[in-house]
């Protein structure tokens, strides 16, 4: 049997309204030489039967069903069933360009382990798309610029717009961590450990990828237990990167993550999409103030890194205003969800 150049591994959780879109611009690639591998992480909607028609009809698609587990055991599973040269991730409310298989193998050649491509941003409610330019800031940057600009939030530590050697994934034993262990985040842990062992790192400028914004979309819910994770996260790249004698070089991205990640998690805790009472919500940003990791990595970053209405933030939190914080961060987050549901 002919080795699928590449093996696109769909993640599906109850996504029935947009989840033929998505497949149908994985069976109408360019390249035919493709397998796609769907996994159903326990829908309770129509998501698996619309995968399984798929199957029937073209042998090139393959589902695998399992209980919900979360989006990292996905992805492995994914990983683990792939035949492919390469690997490449896709939401199952996001689709593709035609021609994307055949231009992320182009950039590919025989050496890069890793390519990027530019996505458009399509935001559902009003219709809008907004465009990237990865490829334009970074095509000509050594790889390690990218790696500090996931750490400082320049760039999002997504897995999809990406293309994957699966021998490197292979030989450096990458998956996505597990429920419990670091989640919400998990796909920035992958896609700094795949930057960090490619050999070489390509880039395609057009939008190959489309990426749907939607109220439902899980980066505009409340996420439980998203300070915890980040900071799990952040030890996690701590270790590794003293494992593998970079700390230094990226201490200063390092502790700025955490201090991002930190003022995100006081926004999140006043999302219109949260439940919790006003008690909660003041306990949680007081808990993330009073962290001692936030903290000495405030006062060794300060506020330059970050916008005025970041840095003002910020301030209050180093000196635990609390209330102030939790003032500052409700406002902040209507703004960005107003501008989330306007932007063109």
């Amino acid at each position: 049997m002919e080795t699928p150049a590449v093996s696109l591994l769909v993640a599906v959780y109850n996504t029935e309204t947009y989840i033929k879109t998505c497949l149908e611009s994985l069976r109408n690639q360019t390249v035919d030489n493709i397998e796609i591998i769907v996994v159903n992480d326990g829908s309770a909607d129509a998501s698996p039967d619309i995968a399984e028609e798929y199957a029937k009809n073209d042998n090139r698609f393959r589902v695998i069903h399992q209980e919900n587990q979360g989006l990292g055991a996905v992805r492995n599973k994914g990983i683990e069933a792939a035949r492919g040269d390469f690997i490449a991730f896709i939401d199952s409310d996001d689709w593709i360009e035609p021609d994307y298989c055949e231009r992320m193998l182009q950039a590919a050649g025989d050496e890069t382990d890793l390519v990027i491509c530019n996505y458009a941003a399509e935001f559902e409610d009003t219709g809008k798309t907004m465009l990237s330019d990865i490829a334009e800031t970074y095509q000509w940057q050594p790889k390690e610029h990218y790696i500090k600009a996931l750490f400082e939030g320049k760039v999002r530590g997504f897995s999809w717009n990406k293309l994957y050697r699966r021998s490197m994934i292979e030989a450096h034993r990458l998956s996505f961590p597990l429920r419990g262990e670091l989640e919400h985040v998990e796909d920035q842990f992958f896609s700094f450990r795949a930057h960090f062992f490619a050999r070489s790192v390509s880039y395609v400028k057009a939008p190959l990828y489309h990426y749907r914004i939607h109220l439902s979309s899980i980066v505009q819910r409340y996420q439980k237990k998203l300070f915890e994770s980040g900071l799990a996260l952040y030890e996690a790249n701590a270790a590794f990167l003293q494992e593998n004698n970079k700390m230094e070089e990226y201490r200063k991205e390092l502790d700025t993550f955490i201090v991002l990640h930190s003022s995100i998690c006081m926004l999140n805790e006043w999302k219109t999409s949260g439940s919790g009472r006003l008690f909660e919500k003041l306990r949680n940003v007081g808990v993330i103030c009073a962290d001692p990791v936030f903290q000495e990595s405030l006062s060794k970053t300060g506020t330059a890194p970050f916008d005025a209405k970041r840095s003002c933030l910020l301030l209050m939190a180093k000196y635990r205003m609390i209330p102030f914080v939790a003032m500052a961060s409700a406002v902040y987050q209507r703004v960005i969800e107003y501008k989330m549901r306007n932007r063109g």
